[in-house]
């Protein structure tokens, strides 16, 4: 869902637009970000997927998802965990993908969404003594609006939904209700663990 159609419910929040691919404008907006002393929580949800068989490989498009898979992740963070430290409480999630576990044509993407799941394990370990929790959700395939764009009805994809366990792809709120849960009160002994919001398609060989 659109920032623009959940605005009016969220007047009470700070709206900071930002195009996390120039770095230029992520870092100022990172920066003016680590001024607030009120945060508690941040998520690492932005990401791209480009497709590419490992003989077709492109530095310059392998590079541009690690920016923004991976290292913008990695800048954010480092941003406002100043923020947390001070507060001496705070939670971390960073959205991987269960494409971590290997998926034909996502090199790059496979690679960054790695990289954050094991973002969340060091940073648990670091973080630690300060009260701060960091974890990472790695979720299926989800109906968002791209998804159910780029997939119609009867599309070869949507075909797949029942090779998974629970015969059904994801939905958003499957997701947020996972962030949900480890931004609160009863996530406050959970930390450097990946967890896979995917109906069990990790299970086995899902070719979604």
């Amino acid at each position: 869902m659109s920032l623009s159609r959940t605005k009016p419910a969220l007047s009470d929040i700070l709206h900071l637009p930002c195009d996390l691919t120039d770095v230029n404008d992520r870092r100022a907006k990172f920066k003016q970000l680590a001024e607030r002393d009120d945060i508690f929580g941040l998520v690492n949800n932005a990401g791209v997927a480009t497709p590419n068989l490992i003989e077709d490989f492109d530095n310059e498009i392998y590079s541009k998802v690690m920016d923004l898979n991976a290292t913008a992740v990695t800048e954010l963070t480092a941003a406002i965990v100043p923020v947390l430290i001070k507060n001496k409480q705070g939670r971390v999630v960073n959205i991987s993908s269960e494409l971590i576990l290997g998926f034909a044509t996502r090199t790059a993407y496979s690679a960054s969404k790695a990289a954050v799941s094991s973002f969340a394990r060091t940073w648990a370990l670091e973080l630690g003594k300060y009260n701060i929790c960091c974890n990472a959700i790695a979720p299926g395939p989800v109906e968002t609006e791209l998804f159910l764009q780029n997939n119609p009805p009867g599309s070869e994809v949507r075909k797949k939904a029942g090779k998974i366990p629970l015969n059904r792809f994801g939905r958003p709120g499957d997701v947020a209700g996972v962030v949900s849960f480890l931004m609160s009160d009863e996530a406050t002994f959970i930390t450097g663990q990946t967890l896979y919001v995917c109906g069990g398609s990790s299970l086995g060989s899902v070719p979604v």
